[in-house]
């Protein structure tokens, strides 16, 4: 008896050292798949309403699924992105874990979501809300800048007028 009781201990022990390998394995799988399901947002860092959005979803994005990069930034690199400097800064993108671009309401919805917090933008992509939103958007991107000054996130000498920076013309090569 005290023999059957060893054999069944130690092959309870191997199978309960195989299931907690499994597990292990299954938690390193889980944490690859994770390195590679995050959203790469491409901002302006330079816009203060833009930039203190970003920051603000950053901060809640407690499993770190957004990679921010500012495209006001000289590092930035068109040719990486395959996406021209005026094209990232007349709307946000994101590209997805998918390798799918969303660009301007589907991205901000999509960051949303990535926090946890896609129920607040989850109305603007309703079929009935959806244009009303688009063009919204469309409105706002482009006076982003101005909008900043109206709501007191940026000063009236800030270098950045409309929709174009200081440090994007510079960037472009257009010194006025």
């Amino acid at each position: 008896m005290l023999r059957q009781y060893r054999l069944a201990k130690g092959f309870f022990l191997k199978s309960y050292d195989f299931c907690f390998y499994r597990n292990n394995e299954n938690n390193r799988q889980d944490e690859m798949a994770d390195l590679f399901s995050v959203s790469v947002v491409l901002y302006d860092h330079a816009c203060p309403v833009c930039r203190v959005e970003m920051e603000r979803l950053k901060r809640r994005d407690r499993q770190e699924r957004l990679v921010l990069l500012d495209i006001s930034s000289p590092a930035f690199n068109e040719q990486t992105w395959g996406i021209s400097h005026a094209d990232a800064s007349a709307a946000l993108h994101v590209l997805t874990p998918t390798n799918e671009w969303l660009v301007g309401m589907p991205a901000i919805r999509h960051v949303y979501q990535r926090v946890g917090l896609g129920w607040m933008m989850a109305p603007s992509g309703w079929s009935v809300i959806s244009p009303l939103a688009d063009r919204l958007y469309r409105y706002i991107a482009p006076n982003r800048y101005a909008i900043s000054r109206w709501l007191g996130l940026a000063s009236s000498s800030t270098p950045c007028t409309d929709s174009v920076c200081t440090s994007a013309k510079l960037k472009q090569g257009d010194p006025s």
